[in-house]
């Protein structure tokens, strides 16, 4: 199982299952963060212990942006 722990600034720390991420879970993370911002769809998700949406929402967070050929 891959697992990584994160510290939040609400809640000392969360382990996050980053198998458990579904194609529903990363819907939401991109609703959320886009009607919330980041912080508040990580605060949300993390008290509902929704670990498949916080998941999807750091790999959002930590996304590369593509580069491009100019």
């Amino acid at each position: 199982m891959s697992s990584v722990s994160v510290s939040l600034p609400f809640q000392s720390a969360i382990l996050v299952d980053q198998n458990c991420v579904s194609d529903h879970s990363r819907a939401l993370a991109s609703k959320l963060s886009s009607h919330m911002g980041m912080r508040g769809a990580l605060q949300i998700s993390a008290e509902n212990q929704w670990d498949g949406v916080v998941a999807a929402l750091l790999e959002i967070k930590n996304k590369v942006p593509a580069q491009t050929d100019s």
